[in-house]
């Protein structure tokens, strides 16, 4: 069924659309965009009711202290995971090769932070900080 999308006003062609209520992709942006869109559509005669303004305002807000207080934790965690680990630097250790399957022994040369976490790098190859089976001193 063709139909015009309320939100965005686009046309929607073919039986039918279905959109994915996906809470997590839902950013200040279009949280932003939804209510300029909102004050765009409004009839001029029956405005927005203010309290719901308000709230609607104080949800964005709300959003946007949350990322940051988001973005802060992930800090955090990532320079706790960092001095963790840290302290492994120049110990022997024993990990599980994921490539193999089989344990290499080694000295921890560096630490290496990635987007998936600290990374220990032993004979110059990375391995996770997850697969230390034992710390030999």
């Amino acid at each position: 069924m063709a139909g015009v999308d309320a939100v965005s006003g686009n046309y929607i062609a073919g039986e039918r659309t279905q959109i994915k209520n996906d809470s997590s992709k839902m950013g200040k942006d279009e949280f932003l965009k939804l209510l300029v869109t909102q004050l765009k559509y409004q009839d001029p005669l029956k405005p927005m009711d203010n309290k719901a303004f308000i709230a609607q305002t104080a949800q964005f807000s709300s959003l946007e202290q949350m990322n940051n207080m988001n973005k802060n934790l992930n800090k955090f965690l990532e320079m706790q995971q960092l001095s963790q680990v840290g302290g492994l630097v120049n110990k022997k250790v024993t990990v599980l090769d994921p490539d193999t399957g089989e344990e290499v022994t080694g000295t921890i040369e560096k630490i290496r932070m990635t987007d998936e976490g600290p990374k220990l790098v032993i004979a110059g190859k990375e391995y996770d900080s997850g697969s230390i089976n034992e710390i030999l001193g």
